[in-house]
This record gives structure tokens, C-alpha cells and sequence, in this order.
């Protein structure tokens, strides 16, 4: 079934964008193509983030070539994204896979009041690393498809009165069929109703519910109801701040006889601070959300990331990135603190050259298990390669 869906979700805006592509030199259109690769070489000594005492470690290459191509004219805007990823591994070369990762946005102006826009994306990837770095919690290592397609509008009733909507269903499938890991589908649906109170304010009120559908024996579903009043304010063109806070209700309802229904509430938040200097860019990200996770539970995460660089030079910048997330689970425990630390370096050797180097510390730490911590250390060396608007009219 998902195999059939993938093929409806990139064939329709694949069609999409060779109907306005055909008809583009009469629209006078502007495009880009802009191909990139990127070489990464890593020392990890802990390259499946198990506990201690059981680290293994390894020097891991990693190979991302992918191309960027933008397309627009006075109604229509094309954003594509589409790259691969190999990894290597020296000594445990039964790990070595490929990674897919690609994205198509597609957006057309019907009116001055009325815009639209589509999408669809496919990523082949594994659990471990990705849900790390994107939601902070830890899941054993299993091969990985996600894709799905996305469709919207906003509406502009006034100057300052506005409102956008948005649709969003996504699929999760596990070739391997891991036993703690079922496929599963997530629906999305956001409004956004929003008032510019002035220049430099604007006021919104984002009302969003998540489904989620678990392919196992119970149909486990978890579905996720958030209402949070926010804002957002310019001090100047290099210093602003946004954020919102309200209430999420989570219902967790499974049809297996050992599993109850359950049904949790809470705040939520997200607060955003950033400010440019000359030379110097800082931002600090805090938030608490509901997250349905790969293992079938109701999540509550927090999260306080700080972020840092500085332009030393034209051609050299430095960087500093820690963060620290709290996962709380709303039913059972296996509750978890993650630690990153991540200082960075980047020196452009030519226009279409840069060299970075960076070290990233991390440590995970299970709340209600004893023994069961554990860290890694990574350096990494980066060579990219890329070439802006190579092909371009």
C-alpha cells in the first residue's frame, strides 16, 4: 500500500512542475541550478551509542552530493532539494548504507489575496541517527523510509488581517520489519489566523492537530490537539524575538487488552531570541511540545538550544552549538535527559570551496534505568564543494 502512495505523492508534483517547466519561456522565469558535494571524515567511538563499557568505535566517510534548483515567475515558485548520502565504515563495514534525502515545493499565487502551495518529499534513512538530531531520543538502529506531501493556502483578508492552512500527511515504513518498530501514518492540520499589530509586532493563533496511526496488533493511535496564542516582534532589521504558549490535550487509545486508554494534558511553549551583531550572531531556542514517537509512545520534550558564531575574517567563522532536551514520557517511564556540545570552524580556500572542522560531545541519560547511560565523542573534518547557480536564466 505505502509503496503505491510514495508513487502518487512524487508523481503529482513531479507533474506539476513539467507543466509549468514546459510552458516556462513564456512566462519569463528566472531559475538556478546549484549542484553541491560535500566529503566528511569522522572519528566516532561510540558509532551505535550504546552504554558503557560496550562503545565501538570506528573512522566513518561520508559522501553527499546533491543539487538545489529554484524556478519562479510572478505567480510561481519551485523549490527543489535532492541529494544522497553514502557512509563507509572502516572496521564494522556491514553498516556502510545509503541514504536518500528529497524534497519538492511547489507555490502559485492565484490572486493578491489567495496563494497556494504543495509538496512532497522522500527520505531512506536510519533511526538512530536521525532521531537523535532531530527529536532527541534514542532508538536502536533499523533502516527507514519516510515520505508523504503536504498542501496549503493563505488568504489575506486585509493588510492586516490574515490566514494560512495546511494539510500534511506523512508515512513511515521499516523494510526489515523490526519487532519494537511498527510502520505508521501522521496527519497533520494547522490554521493560522494572524493580525499585524504593527510595524515591527504581528499576533497569531496557531491551532494544530496531529494524528497518529501505528500499523500493529492494538492500532495504536495517538492524537495530539494544540492551541498556543503567539507573536512575533522586530526590535530592529538584526534583533527579534518570537514565541507562543498554550495547552495540548493527548488522547493515547490502543485496542490491545493489556493496554489502557489514556488521556494527558499540558502546557506547551516555544520562545525564540535572536540578534545579529557585526561580526557576531547569537540565538537562544526554548520550548516544550507533545511528540508521538517511533516506539508507539505520547512524548513530552524540552528543549533549550544555544546557538553562536562569529566571522572572525572575510574567510573564516567560528561556531558554538549546545543543547540540552528533556523527554518525559506521558505513559510509562523510560524518561531521558540528551546533552550535545558542538563547537565548529569554516574556512572558505576559494569561492566554491570551504574546509570545517567541528567536535560534538553527547551524552543520554535515562531517568529510570540504572547503568544504562551513554556518551560518544565524534571529530569531523568537512570538504564541500559547491557551485551557485551554475546553470541559471
Amino acid at each position: 500500500m505505502y509503496n503505491g502512495l510514495l508513487r502518487s505523492f512524487l508523481i503529482t508534483p513531479a507533474a506539476f512542475a513539467a507543466v509549468f517547466l514546459l510552458f516556462a519561456p513564456s512566462w519569463s522565469a528566472d531559475w538556478e541550478v546549484s549542484p553541491c558535494v560535500e566529503i566528511i571524515e569522522e572519528y566516532n567511538d561510540n558509532i551505535l551509542f550504546f552504554s558503557k563499557g560496550q562503545e565501538l568505535d570506528d573512522f566513518v566517510t561520508y559522501v553527499r552530493p546533491w543539487v538545489e534548483a529554484k524556478y519562479s515567475t510572478d505567480r510561481l515558485r519551485m523549490f527543489l532539494n535532492s541529494g544522497l548520502e553514502r557512509e563507509i565504515y572502516v572496521d564494522y563495514d556491514e553498516l556502510n548504507t545509503t541514504n536518500h534525502d528529497h524534497k519538492l515545493v511547489l507555490s502559485y499565487g492565484l490572486s493578491r489575496t489567495l496563494g497556494l502551495r504543495a509538496g512532497g518529499y522522500f527520505r531512506e534513512d536510519t533511526t538512530l541517527e536521525t532521531e537523535l538530531i532531530e527529536e532527541g531520543l534514542l532508538v536502536d538502529r533499523e533502516d527507514r523510509r519516510k515520505f508523504g506531501g503536504s498542501f496549503g493556502f493563505n488568504y489575506a483578508f486585509s493588510t492586516f488581517l490574515s490566514c494560512s492552512a495546511d494539510w500534511t500527511r506523512r508515512y513511515t515504513e521499516y523494510p526489515d520489519d523490526p519487532v519494537e518498530l511498527n510502520d505508521r501514518a501522521n496527519d497533520t492540520l494547522k490554521l493560522a489566523p494572524s493580525y499585524v499589530l504593527s510595524p515591527q509586532t504581528s499576533l497569531f493563533l496557531n491551532l494544530i492537530y496531529t494524528n497518529t496511526e501505528y500499523d500493529d496488533e492494538g492500532d495504536t493511535s495517538i492524537a495530539n490537539y494544540d492551541i498556543r496564542p503567539s507573536f512575533r516582534h522586530d526590535f530592529g532589521e538584526a534583533f527579534y524575538v518570537s514565541g507562543g504558549a498554550g495547552y495540548r490535550y493527548t488522547e493515547h487509545e490502543s485496542k490491545n487488552a493489556d493496554e489502557q486508554d489514556e488521556h494527558t494534558d499540558g502546557f506547551v511553549f516555544n520562545l525564540l531570541f535572536h540578534r545579529d551583531w557585526e561580526r557576531v550572531s547569537m540565538e537562544l531556542l526554548a520550548s516544550r511540545t507533545q511528540y508521538s514517537s517511533a516506539d508507539r509512545r505520547s512524548v513530552e520534550r524540552h528543549m533549550l538550544t544555544l546557538r553562536g558564531t562569529c566571522r572572525l575574517s572575510d574567510r573564516f567563522r567560528s561556531s558554538l552549538v549546545a543543547t540540552f532536551r528533556r523527554n518525559r514520557v506521558d505513559k510509562g517511564t523510560d524518561n531521558s535527559d540528551y546533552y550535545t556540545v558542538s563547537p565548529a570552524f569554516s574556512y572558505d580556500l576559494t569561492p566554491t570551496i570551504t574546509l570545517s572542522g567541528s567536535v560534538n560531545y553527547s551524552e543520554y541519560v535515562y531517568k529510570d534505568i540504572n547503568n544504562a547511560d551513554r556518551e560518544r565523542f565524534r571529530a569531523r573534518l568537512f570538504l564541500n564543494f559547491t557551485w551557485p547557480r551554475l546553470w541559471r536564466g
